[in-house]
Formats: structure tokens, sequence, C-alpha cells
């Protein structure tokens, strides 16, 4: 029991991912929500629904140049004084490039061939619904999953290591839950492809704290992290 409480990361991913196999309807009938034949996705254009979607499109614009500032400001001005805030920067910005960025966008989204809600019949388009999962040639790039919007917002997740506060875990994943919801309004993606975002970064938060932080999880709790030096 000890065992799947630390990693329930996994049987997490794996019940969701036989729940969608078995019931891929789910994906349908929620998406189905925020859809009626006459105006179709007709919440898309919500001030709320849009100021999500253009900040976490264009927030890693923002991000990217800040930690690396960030980074080579701490070593021009403090050394190796500040050697575990910049393995810290690191990892953030690794997370970010290889989670939302390297495997979101250039694997997932590149080669599962699942079309967007907004182009299957269900809802009006000429495309054929594909389950989560399911390889599909629906779509030949930037395609349904995963969301690349909810992906971002989970990266946030990422700060439970920085802070050494686990809650950021779950505050990652609201944050990322949040704005698949505005991706979801949009007809833009299914429920699977906002919920499968968060493993995806979160495995890449884990491996990439063993190798640069020297321990997979973060302390529960406010406890200050320490970071290998």
């Amino acid at each position: 029991m000890k065992l799947l409480l630390r990693f329930w990361p996994i049987p997490t991913l794996l019940a969701l991912q036989l729940l969608f196999w078995q019931v891929p309807v789910i994906d349908l009938t929620v998406s189905g929500w925020f859809w009626d034949a006459q105006e179709g996705f007709f919440l898309r254009e919500l001030p709320p629904v849009q100021w999500s979607y253009g900040l976490f499109r264009d927030l890693p614009y923002v991000v990217v140049p800040m930690l690396v500032w960030l980074f080579f400001a701490s070593w021009w001005w403090r050394g190796k004084a500040e050697a575990g805030l910049r393995r810290r920067l690191l990892f953030l910005f690794l997370v970010l490039a290889i989670g939302p960025g390297l495997l979101v966008n250039e694997v997932f989204k590149a080669e599962s061939g699942r079309a967007r809600p907004a182009t299957v019949e269900a809802f009006g388009g000429e495309r054929s619904f594909t389950p989560a999962f399911e390889p599909a040639d629906q779509c030949a790039s930037n395609c349904s999953f995963v969301s690349g919007h909810a992906a971002m917002g989970f990266w946030f997740l990422a700060f439970a290591w920085v802070f050494g506060d686990r809650r950021w875990l779950w505050w990652g994943g609201v944050i990322g839950l949040l704005v698949g919801l505005g991706r979801l309004v949009q007809g833009a993606h299914f429920l699977s492809d906002v919920l499968f975002g968060y493993p995806v970064v979160l495995a890449t938060a884990l491996v990439l704290a063993r190798l640069l932080l020297g321990g997979w999880w973060p302390p529960v709790g406010g406890a200050t992290a320490q970071p290998r030096r």
C-alpha cells in the first residue's frame, strides 16, 4: 500500500487509460456539453477563454528568456554561492523544454493523428473520432492528443521541487485543468487530451529531479528543498 501511495501517478494513469479505452464516449459526451448544432462550440469567444488561450500560448516566450537570464545573472553575480539556485532554474527550463515542448508538441501532437473535436463528424466536421491512445490518420500535424496548452499549465507542478513543497503537484494540476477547460470549451481538445498532459509533464519532472536534484519526489508540505550542489 505504501508503494502505491508513493507512486500513485502510475496506477492512476493506467486506470485512466483503461477507462478511456473502454468508454471512449466520455470524450464525446464532455465535449458535447459545450456544443450545439446552431452555434457550434458556443462558449469559445468568452473573454476568459480567449485570455487563457492567449496567455498560455505566449507564456513560454516570456518564461524561457526569464529563466535563461536568471541563470546567467546568478552565475555572474554570485558564482558558486548560488549553484543550487542555478540547478533549480535549469530544472524548470528542462521540464518546460522536454515536457510541454518536445514530448507534447513534437512527439504526441505530431504523431497521434487524432482529429480535434471541432473537426469530427459528431460536432459538424468531416473527420472520424478516434479514442485516446489509438493510432489514427485523421490529422497530419498539430493534432489533438495531447493538449499543449494544458501541458503548459501543468508545468507549474515543477515548482514543487523548486520550493520544496509537494502541494505544487496539486496546484500545477489545477492550473492545467483550468487551462484545459478553456480548450474544451473552444472545441480544440477532448477531455483525455487535457488529462494526459499531466503524466507527461510529471514523468519529465520526476526524471529530471532525479538527475539534477538528487531525488525523485519533492518534500511534503513547505520544507525547504535541498538540491545537490
